[in-house]
């Protein structure tokens, strides 16, 4: 055989092996350029945006980050292995953040906020656009938006970034944020007659009708309640008196609980009536609390242990406690009293805002938001199976 045939039967012979391994993808191409990668691919990691330590990942599942370039004009999504190792990743052109994973009658979902339009509340830390929910290859199926539950509301229909629950095919709960110049603030505080205020509004949506609507300015009590951003004699800055961060349902019995970041508290709602039925933490708590059960600027309060225990992260405070924790707590609701309580340094960075955790077998995954990490730690002995160490901060990091 000639040099030129023996060169032409070594191109073809390793074309044919690409093809039947599947390796027609570069995969140490950056994320920027890729848009999507398949169920079968070999899994990589994305130097681009984060590195892994740890002595490995445990548990099966996936992890969900959702990822913002240095400029915040692109967005990627990243569904990992447990050892921190992408198995899908979509590339959106856009902020988006809020990643998380559903399943109904067998199927799995994807959601996520996009973020989309100027942000209409200048100045306050959130930004609003619409949750898109995909099929699990991560294929837009559909939008969810905020729906005015007055039919002639001039209210943006854009969704606040904090939160969002998928509660069937076609049925959610969503978070909005909007401008508002209230009449009832108490006189006590001083208020402006002009003073602008950020309205926390809860709504649940079902086949694109309203069956549930809350707002925050409709209690007045919350106004003195608030520990930060509360100046009511300003009429220039937007007020946001309460920042609420996220949003849940209490297993036990389907009422919605609820954090609220400028109050420190942790408050639970009627999902009918919408009337406060206990608040944990803040100025009046309802559960008496000893001075290490007192949390700051929480985050993401959500249910584990079978129902049985509310969980979140403590982020803490930059002048009063600058190191964040997680903190479980079991509650006895009839008597307002704390039947149990824990408390765990996260032994890693300060966590000055955003973040989240999810506790199974011993260990608890903890998105580390404005840190920049991602951490999955044995609670008992603080070994660190897997450290994500994050270029750009992700809002929330989940392990499902």
């Amino acid at each position: 055989m000639n040099s030129g045939k023996f060169v032409l039967a070594i191109v073809v012979i390793l074309w044919t092996m690409c093809i039947n391994t599947g390796c027609e993808k570069n995969y140490l191409t950056p994320a920027t350029v890729v848009d999507s990668i398949p169920h079968d691919s070999v899994p990589y990691i994305d130097s681009n945006f984060y590195s892994i330590s740890g002595s490995g990942g445990v548990d099966s599942g996936d992890i969900l980050l959702s990822m913002n370039s240095k400029n915040s004009s692109d967005g990627f999504l990243f569904v990992l292995n447990k050892d921190g190792y992408v198995k899908k990743e979509k590339e959106l052109g856009a902020r988006a953040d809020d990643f998380q994973k559903w399943s109904f009658n067998g199927k799995t979902y994807y959601s996520y906020l996009l973020a989309e339009g100027d942000y209409a509340i200048g100045g306050v830390g959130t930004e609003e656009g619409y949750n898109i929910i995909c099929d699990s290859d991560l294929n837009e199926l559909w939008r969810a938006k905020y729906i005015s539950p007055i039919s002639d509301s001039a209210d943006d229909d854009r969704l606040d970034v904090h939160d969002f629950i998928l509660l069937g095919e076609n049925h959610y709960m969503a978070i909005s944020a909007h401008i508002e110049t209230p009449t009832n603030i108490p006189d006590s505080l001083n208020p402006s007659p002009n003073a602008r205020i950020v309205a926390c509004r809860i709504e649940e949506v079902n086949n694109g009708q309203v069956v549930f609507h809350w707002n925050g300015t409709d209690y007045p009590e919350f106004y003195g309640e608030s520990v930060e951003n509360n100046n009511f004699s300003d009429s220039v800055k937007t007020i946001d008196y309460m920042h609420m961060n996220s949003l849940c349902i209490d297993p036990n019995d389907n009422n919605i609980i609820c954090s609220f970041r400028n109050l420190d508290e942790i408050i639970k709602i009627n999902r009918t009536s919408g009337d406060i039925m206990w608040r944990l933490g803040g100025k009046h708590s309802d559960f008496p609390l000893a001075p290490d059960q007192k949390f700051l600027r929480q985050h993401y309060a959500s249910f584990t242990d079978n129902g049985q225990t509310l969980i979140f992260v403590d982020n803490g405070d930059q002048a009063l406690r600058p190191y964040s924790r997680i903190v479980e707590f079991q509650l006895d609701e009839n008597s307002k009293t704390i039947k149990n309580f824990n408390a765990y340094k996260v032994p890693d960075k300060f966590i000055r805002f955003a973040g989240s955790v999810k506790k199974q077998n011993g260990y608890y995954f903890i998105g580390g938001g404005s840190a920049q990490y991602a951490l999955q730690v044995n609670y008992s002995t603080n070994e660190v199976y897997l450290r994500l160490d994050q270029k750009y901060s992700s809002y929330r990091a989940l392990k499902y």
